[in-house]
């Protein structure tokens, strides 16, 4: 039966508190990744979430903006929900700010505060314009968090930008 107490107990912690911040721009929706990059993305967070166990998680997708589209959490099931549903549209203006992402990780999820138990996982096709990526970068790691970067596409070969609006129609060619 449930009981309250007022006992105070220490609970020690174990894991780490991990932030995916994921590139929703249209340029992942490239198919040089089979189905294209933003599935491959999906599909490597999902299994990452498989196997993690004892840490917090949180989401992050940006392109002009970036959005919290899950707070730390050991809610693993919600994560993977928000996961799933991310998309082109999961943000409000297109484009590709990171360093605008990495400080909204600073600022919204972590909240300015120092630990050295967090990781940012960054999933992108590359490129920026102009968000100071290097400094938000550098601000994270100087509140202790290591930055994992994972990128996606063929920077040699590039491939033409599906336009999501119209199925056969493409945007621009990206590299």
């Amino acid at each position: 039966r449930p009981v309250w107490t007022t006992e105070t107990r220490t609970v020690e912690r174990h894991g780490r508190d991990v932030v995916f911040v994921v590139d929703v721009s249209r340029s992942m929706l490239a198919q040089d990744l089979a189905p294209n990059r933003l599935t491959r993305a999906r599909l490597a967070i999902l299994d990452t979430l498989e196997v993690l166990s004892g840490g917090r998680v949180a989401l992050v997708a940006f392109a002009g903006t970036a959005v919290v589209k899950s707070p730390l959490t050991f809610d693993y099931g919600f994560v993977r929900l928000a996961v799933e549903r991310l998309s082109s549209e999961s943000v409000s203006r297109g484009g590709t700010l990171t360093g605008d992402a990495l400080r909204v990780v600073r600022d919204s999820v972590f909240g300015g505060q120092v630990s050295s138990f967090r990781d940012v996982i960054l999933i992108t096709d590359g490129g920026d314009l102009g968000s100071l990526p290097l400094q938000a970068a550098s601000e994270l790691g100087a509140l202790g968090s290591r930055i994992i970067t994972v990128g996606l596409g063929n920077e040699l070969t590039g491939q033409p930008i599906p336009d999501p609006s119209d199925p056969g129609e493409y945007l621009r060619h990206n590299g």
